[in-house]
């Protein structure tokens, strides 16, 4: 936990990122104690900062931290494998999400990140039963499903090929 007088530093950082202006969230950061940037609440900041912003390795790098801080924080997993796979580690980020599998068997958005890593390493059937599994555990996972900009093309794309039965 953050001493109080961090807190006021940390809010504005986070409103400049709710707002969008990603750069005041960074310059406002960059100013913070050090105590509080590497404080869990900075450290998340930070890697929001970086999601924004589109920089990838810098989301990994700080969702590494993250994740090593809090191993029991189911999202610090999900936030790690998501940046591993937008950094093009999609085998890496597969890895990361089973052994998180393992510990979170209930969690569905490790079964939604799942599926986005196997039907981009081409294993269909079992993006296909991940997905499956997610919309049933996760509410929100149906609607990650129905507004995937991508990620899970090789699945919408081998829904429409024909079926031919010999």
């Amino acid at each position: 936990m953050i001493d109080d007088q961090y807190k006021m530093g940390l809010m504005a950082v986070e409103g400049y990122l709710e707002l969008g202006m990603t750069q005041d969230a960074m310059r406002d950061f960059l100013n913070l104690p050090r105590e509080a940037k590497f404080s869990i609440e900075g450290l998340t900041l930070l890697m929001e900062i970086h999601r924004a912003e589109e920089e990838w390795p810098e989301m990994e790098s700080v969702a590494e931290r993250l994740w090593q801080a809090e191993p029991e924080n189911v999202a610090h997993w999900i936030d790690w494998a998501l940046a591993l796979r937008l950094c093009n580690s999609i085998n890496s980020a597969r890895i990361l999400l089973i052994e998180a599998l393992e510990r979170f068997p209930e969690e569905g958005l490790v079964h939604y990140h799942l599926a986005c890593c196997e039907c981009q390493l081409g294993n269909l059937p079992s993006a296909r039963e991940h997905l499956m599994e997610s919309k049933k555990r996760c509410r929100i996972c149906r609607v990650l499903a129905l507004t995937d900009e991508g990620e899970l093309q090789p699945i919408w794309t081998d829904y429409a090929a024909p079926q031919f039965q010999s």
